[in-house]
């Protein structure tokens, strides 16, 4: 089974505009629902390419079982922990005529000490049948910023494969916990390193050096500048695939997505990383977040380049 956990859910709204200036009236002529949270939206891509999951973490109110229906469709199983307040939204802003976009993120539901320890027991109930777990995203009101140690430790008790991708103040304690992978992208590896990192061949020397902290795996993801990865199987770095992005939020999500399915089936790393760099590119081909069709995978596939360095 491959569990992701989600503690601070969302769903994008994703909205197409020409142009957006303030003090404007903008219109839209399209607008689509996509998964937000990083293990949900990883759960959502799994579902799109026929891969299941099993979902949990909290979410909350309409927006929360909406989210939750979103992931059934696709085949997911959802253990979601219901909560108090609403699930948050996020209004992706996306520009058509040269594909810049941003983000706006409203406040969602805070959590209680019974909603954490009723999520804890959920997953210790989850764990013995899982063979791998993703730890993503931020945390919501009421949760501590090393809540994920005490999950990874239980997680390696019944020899889970962890990958954690996490930032923030979350970003530390987690990483400190050594899960056997973690995706922090460029910026998030340079608050661990205290350097810039600009260049492919510049991740994979900061990949190196955190795998030198006892992380078997690291890999660093740079948006449109690809990613590098330091592995038990040695460096790579993957270039990107020129593709005329529609939405880019979530590729990182769906980059996990194709990482896990590599590596669940048995792929070694190599092949892997470049299952997660197809399925990434893929994702940024469709308007929600997070939706990823097989038929693009197979189409980019051929065109990834996983080179050791």
């Amino acid at each position: 089974m491959i569990l992701t956990i989600t503690p601070n859910t969302a769903l994008d709204k994703v909205i197409f505009v020409d142009d957006f200036q303030i003090g404007q009236t903008v219109r839209t002529n399209e607008t689509v629902d996509g998964m937000g949270g990083k293990g949900a939206v990883t759960s959502w891509a799994l579902g799109h390419l026929g891969v299941a999951s099993t979902a949990t973490g909290f979410c909350g109110g309409a927006t929360g079982k909406h989210i939750e229906a979103m992931l059934t469709d696709k085949g997911a199983h959802t253990a979601f922990i219901h909560v108090a307040g609403e699930t948050r939204l996020n209004y992706v802003i996306a520009r058509r005529v040269d594909g810049a976009q941003g983000t706006i993120t409203t406040a969602g539901y805070s959590v209680e000490h019974k909603d954490i320890a009723a999520l804890e027991e959920c997953i210790s109930n989850l764990l013995p049948q899982a063979k791998f777990m993703l730890c993503g995203g931020s945390m919501p009101v009421g949760m501590p910023p090393n809540w994920y140690v005490n999950i990874i430790h239980e997680a390696r008790h019944h020899k889970v494969t962890i990958l954690a991708d996490v930032s923030g103040q979350y970003m530390e304690p987690t990483f400190g916990a050594l899960p056997d992978i973690i995706k922090p992208n460029e910026h998030e590896a340079e608050a661990l390193l205290g350097r810039s990192i600009c260049t492919l061949d510049e991740a994979a020397e900061a990949a190196r050096a955190l795998q030198s902290r006892g992380i078997p795996a690291v890999i660093i993801t740079m948006g449109h500048k690809g990613a590098a990865a330091a592995t038990p199987a040695g460096a790579f770095i993957m270039p990107p695939v020129p593709v005329q992005a529609v939405n880019t939020a979530g590729a990182g999500d769906s980059f996990n997505a194709g990482l896990i399915m590599g590596l669940s089936a048995g792929q070694d790393w190599p092949i892997a990383l470049k299952q997660a760099t197809a399925t990434a590119t893929a994702s940024v081909l469709t308007p929600a977040t997070g939706a990823v069709r097989s038929e693009d995978v197979a189409k980019i596939l051929p065109n990834v380049i996983v080179q050791l360095v």
